[in-house]
């Protein structure tokens, strides 16, 4: 019978060797101070279809659309 060998893991990976959409992410959490539902906007574009966005052109673009009530 074999016994499980557990493996420690580096929970913190260096930035760098993340996927690049989870780095755009992460950069943008650190960055800007987004509401939850543009977080989420971006996070479906960049990391679920895999978009290539210019998160920084896109935040400016956002800051200039009107506000709606």
């Amino acid at each position: 019978m074999e016994t499980a060998q557990l493996h420690s893991f580096d929970v913190q990976a260096p930035v760098s060797q993340l996927k690049e959409s989870t780095r755009d992410m992460v950069r943008l959490q650190r960055d800007y101070q987004l509401s939850d539902e543009l977080f989420w906007e971006v996070f479906n574009a960049r990391v679920l279809l895999n978009e290539q966005i210019d998160i920084d052109a896109f935040i400016t673009d956002s800051n200039r659309s009107p506000a709606y009530a």
